[in-house]
């Protein structure tokens, strides 16, 4: 069973990665694909889903490389909505001509304006072609509308297990900082275990709700010393051990 939670996990993985050489729509998302050298935004997004197995078989067992043919799709089956969830598909119309222009997976719904995304083959010069995966946030006002995948949510851990559920974003180091309360409420608990992130916020110890690199230091640290994969990311299984794992 795959969650929105797993497909975010896969697609937070390829932040950074670069197509190559520059301008050439060369990746490794369209070489598994079948289909190299051409606008890859839709290819990453079936890339994530296939490999958190949950392929979108919309024009081809692998997924969807026509980004029409996705809003289409899901239309079809009854799952395109104008209003977001985590996990959806955003699909993107820059021109606000009706045709959607790029994809991504919603990441972050932050109120009714807007969300933040995963996104590939982006980048801050050119919104729909910019050889990246980059985590974006953006204007529901340019997205069309939202596609609605068949997730299972059983992972996720329940609120009677006496601490905060894991707040379904992963957080890590970013330009500007990711900030919020589920930062805030993670930084309140490690600070409880005994780590300082600085000398701000309401304790002095750096509880601003901001991650910052001295997060980033301590989130890798505490995943080292708790034997997690040191990734920097703060998913749901870096959050449990914050309150499930004794205090070394």
């Amino acid at each position: 069973m795959t969650t929105a939670v797993d497909v975010l996990g896969r697609a937070a993985r390829e932040i950074g990665y670069t197509e190559s050489p520059p301008n050439s729509n060369r990746n490794k998302f369209g070489a598994w694909y079948g289909m190299n050298d051409v606008p890859w935004c839709a290819i990453f997004v079936s890339y994530c889903f296939y490999d958190a197995q949950l392929p979108l078989e919309i024009t081809t067992p692998k997924g969807f490389s026509y980004c029409p043919s996705g809003v289409k799709w899901f239309k079809e089956q009854g799952q395109f909505f104008k209003a977001p969830q985590v996990g959806d598909l955003a699909f993107f119309d820059w021109d606000d001509d009706g045709t959607t222009d790029h994809v991504g997976i919603v990441e972050v719904v932050h109120d009714k304006a807007n969300v933040t995304c995963i996104e590939g083959n982006t980048g801050s010069n050119n919104n729909s072609n910019g050889g990246q995966v980059m985590r974006r946030k953006r204007s529901i006002k340019n997205i069309l509308g939202f596609g609605r995948p068949l997730y299972t949510d059983t992972s996720r851990p329940q609120p009677e297990l006496g601490y905060p559920v894991w707040p379904g974003r992963y957080i890590t180091l970013t330009s500007p900082l990711m900030s919020g309360n589920d930062v805030l409420t993670w930084q309140l608990r490690m600070i409880s275990r005994g780590w300082n992130f600085g000398d701000t916020g309401s304790t002095g110890k750096g509880d601003d709700g901001s991650f910052t690199e001295r997060c980033h230091e301590v989130l890798i640290k505490f995943q080292q010393e708790k034997g997690l994969k040191p990734d920097g990311l703060l998913g749901p299984m870096t959050w449990n051990a914050a309150w499930e794992t004794p205090i070394t």
